[in-house]
């Protein structure tokens, strides 16, 4: 859920809505005259944008999907037996 809040309430109200966005996962648009000038999220929310946002990241866990679904796997034994 996203909310919008006015630069001057996020000064005021900065401490709470930390512990909102920790809690909810929210995000908050601060506006400044009314127009958004940035957005507060969740460290984890960050962290899932840049993983979709590395492509070659993205086709590596999509092929692993793949590889599960058709059991192409292998244990931990299996893969260090020789090791």
């Amino acid at each position: 859920m996203e909310k919008i809040a006015p630069v001057s309430d996020t000064r005021t109200y900065f401490p709470r809505i930390i512990d909102e966005i920790k809690a909810t996962n929210n995000r908050y648009v601060v506006t400044k005259r009314g127009k958004p000038a940035i957005i507060l999220i969740a460290p984890e929310e960050l962290e899932t944008l840049e993983i979709l946002a590395n492509k070659k990241l993205m086709k590596s866990l999509i092929r692993a999907e793949e590889d599960v679904k058709e059991g192409r796997i292998h244990s931990h034994k299996e893969v260090f037996a020789d090791a």
